[in-house]
């Protein structure tokens, strides 16, 4: 006999739009690209490794679930890359790439 299972919380209003990549780059660097406006940030691959170990890198941080990373831009906006799609960039280098979001907070009207 099939059961469902009901799970209600209380979730901000919150969407994520694709707006990039983290791209592998031949030097052992990592690039946030923006589509139509370049690179928005340069970092070491293993200033990247340590983040997604939880040491506290100057410019990253995980978020409270551990699921995405936040990745702080040039131009003082915040970006998040899934977690996952990084472990896979960085397990096979350079073939892979993440994809960049931005969170954008959803007015009660768009809803």
């Amino acid at each position: 006999m099939p059961f469902l299972i009901t799970s209600q919380r209380d979730a901000s209003s919150v969407r994520y739009e694709k707006i990039g990549r983290l791209r592998p780059i031949d030097d052992g660097m990592v690039e946030a690209v923006r589509d139509g406006h370049g690179v928005i940030r340069c970092v070491r691959t293993r200033d990247v490794l340590l983040a997604l170990n939880g040491v506290e890198v100057e410019g990253f941080r995980l978020s409270e679930s551990g699921n995405r990373m936040i990745i702080s831009g040039t131009d003082e906006r915040e970006y998040v890359v899934l977690v996952t799609q990084v472990r896979g960039m960085i397990r096979d280098w350079p073939k892979k790439k993440a994809a960049l979001f931005i969170r954008e907070s959803i007015s009660p009207e768009e809803e």
